[in-house]
């Protein structure tokens, strides 16, 4: 029986398609029985696109499978997918008048889904500067932890307040930092697929009985990726303990009282790409330097329409 991860091995790594090959995969994004299949076929159609050379083949089995998709992830990780590729490829794609009428085509009959996705491989840009502010606030906050209340830690609070504000207010990706060191487990080593995988209740089977309901406890309050999840059941028991004690007093997090309790919006397959990209060692392609330049492509300007658009998408890359 064929897996999941083994599906996405043949689409990411099969150099030239045969024509079954392409039958199938449009078979398997629209089997609304196994949508992980299916979200996997698509997750290894795209990667084949972003870390090699262009293949208007497969750019165009990706477009077919939005309109056969029958499951919503598996058409959410299609548009993510067509939008990546549509950024790297952006000078192609104004030269080929049937791609471009293909990708229109769907980038217009799913405005609100293209735009969201757009905003969140938008915010992936806001990382490293996300990165940058917390080893300055960590550096500063890590001795008065034990002060909380006093003058001093709220000195240190008022300082970074506006920063703060910002991050809550533009729902940045914090949990990249807090879960990035959690992917050194022998899980992200075995396999490339295993990054892009779709969260499966059944994995709470390989946990420890006395922590399952803590952890999902955990994972149900706190909202993360699918890669984040995985990572998380990985982690060995003491790890999991000092990570917990790290959410419970990370100080972005101790402040939702006077920042207000945002809800992080984000796409938790946009995370699992960056995820990927930033800290596998299957790949050596880097597609999400792209989103610096994103107002230069094509796709920007097919799917940023109006001047509040505009302003949320400069926002978060500048």
């Amino acid at each position: 029986m064929t897996s999941a991860s083994d599906i996405f091995d043949i689409y990411r790594e099969t150099l030239l398609l045969k024509e079954e090959d392409c039958a199938d995969f449009l078979v398997l994004v629209q089997d609304m029985n196994a949508p992980i299949d299916g979200a996997m076929a698509v997750a290894g159609l795209t990667l084949s696109l972003l870390e090699n050379q262009w293949s208007k083949e497969r750019m165009l089995l990706l477009m077919k499978a939005y309109a056969c998709a029958g499951n919503e992830m598996v058409r959410e990780r299609v548009i993510v997918g067509l939008l990546m590729a549509m950024m790297k490829y952006s000078a192609i794609m104004r030269e080929d008048d049937l791609l471009l009428d293909a990708a229109q085509d769907i980038l217009t009959n799913a405005p609100e889904l293209c735009y969201t996705a757009l905003c969140n491989i938008a915010r992936t840009a806001q990382v490293k500067r996300l990165e940058k502010f917390n080893q300055e606030m960590t550096k500063e906050i890590m001795p008065l932890m034990n002060q909380v209340g006093s003058d001093e830690f709220y000195d240190v609070i008022r300082k970074h307040q506006g920063e703060m504000e910002r991050i809550a207010h533009m729902h940045l990706d914090q949990n990249f930092l807090i879960f990035k060191t959690a992917y050194q487990t022998p899980f992200f080593r075995e396999r490339a697929a295993h990054w892009l995988l779709p969260w499966d209740d059944k994995q709470w089977m390989n946990v420890a009985e006395d922590e399952r309901e803590q952890l999902s406890n955990m994972v149900a309050a706190w909202p993360m990726c699918d890669s984040d999840k995985y990572a998380l059941i990985g982690m060995s028991s003491v790890i999991r303990d000092a990570l917990r004690g790290q959410l419970q007093t990370d100080v972005l997090h101790q402040m939702g009282d006077t920042l207000g309790n945002a809800t992080i919006v984000t796409n938790g397959y946009v995370q699992q790409l960056y995820r990927y990209f930033r800290l596998s060692s299957f790949t050596h392609s880097t597609p999400f330097d792209l989103v610096a330049y994103m107002r230069d492509t094509l796709v920007y300007r097919l799917v940023v329409v109006g001047e509040r658009a505009r302003q949320t998408i400069n926002e978060l890359l500048n």
